[in-house]
């Protein structure tokens, strides 16, 4: 049986071969293909557009994966020129914050040349509803001392409560524990700025102890008076927002509103001193020994 399907097996073989010569000899010698050709060439047509069909659309697939690489290395490229110039934007601004604290700081100097300034940054502020205390990035070893006058351009912040090595807690104009001298720039009237509980809600203090027949007036301005020795006399504290009578009934006192609220205030300059000038004023020098 196994031998008859091997004879089977070679003769059809045989046959295969002869028919391919023999349509590679008619293809030869007529020029054409042969009907065989043609009719298998019919048969399969359809799956060779198929096969071209799919090829198409597979190298279609290819080039739009590769377009997509190519796209996302572009996006990638531009994120990070976008994120560059984020920096430099950053880095321009912060610039300009820089020069601007710097020109305030000129205009202090200007406006009080009897002291001297260290500027400071604000880096966190009380926990609670109001900023009674802040700290700021300046201490001990910038020469920052205890009880040191904490400003800004528009006025006083508070004072120095401790002084640390590398930073400082600044008790600010709201906070109870805060006590001024205060004068009043238009009548001259002296007092003492405080913080008040009641009036912290509010974002504003007190000017205790004024005379009964006082002269001050909404929109009042009020200054550090210097009285006391511990702060200095001419920063400003704010302005008076109403006058009242004390529950005694002896004295009167004022509501005043910061020029600085403490809330929002970033960054500071600290009253570490008297220029050398107010501080040591300088010796008349000798006379010269008159003439015989």
């Amino acid at each position: 049986m196994r031998n008859l399907f091997s004879t089977r097996l070679v003769a059809v073989l045989l046959l295969i071969a002869a028919a391919c010569l023999g349509l590679a000899a008619y293809t030869a010698v007529a020029g054409e293909s042969s009907p065989v050709t043609a009719a298998i060439g019919t048969v399969l047509s359809p799956f060779q557009k198929g096969v071209s069909f799919v090829e198409g659309k597979a190298a279609h697939l290819i080039d739009h994966f590769n377009a997509f690489d190519a796209l996302e290395a572009e996006n990638e490229q531009l994120r990070q020129k976008v994120a560059q110039l984020e920096q430099t934007v950053r880095d321009a601004q912060e610039a300009l914050d820089e020069n601007e604290r710097l020109r305030v700081l000129t205009g202090l100097i200007k406006e009080n040349p009897q002291f001297t300034y260290d500027m400071a940054e604000v880096i966190a502020r009380s926990p609670g509803e109001w900023a009674t205390t802040i700290s700021i990035d300046k201490g001990s070893s910038a020469g920052v001392e205890k009880n040191d006058l904490v400003v800004t351009s528009e006025g006083m912040v508070g004072y120095v409560s401790l002084a640390a090595p590398t930073y400082s807690e600044v008790t600010t104009l709201l906070d109870t524990n805060m006590m001024a001298g205060a004068l009043v720039t238009r009548t001259r009237e002296t007092g003492v700025a405080q913080g008040d509980y009641e009036l912290m809600g509010e974002g504003m203090l007190r000017l205790s102890y004024l005379s009964k027949d006082s002269d001050v007036v909404i929109g009042d301005t009020i200054q550090t008076s210097g009285e006391g020795g511990v702060f200095p006399k001419g920063v400003m504290i704010g302005t008076v927002e109403r006058v009242m009578i004390e529950e005694s009934g002896m004295n009167n006192y004022a509501v005043i509103r910061p020029f600085v609220d403490p809330e929002t205030v970033s960054h500071v300059y600290i009253i570490t001193g008297l220029t050398e000038t107010q501080a040591e004023p300088a010796q008349p020098e000798d006379q010269p020994a008159a003439a015989e």
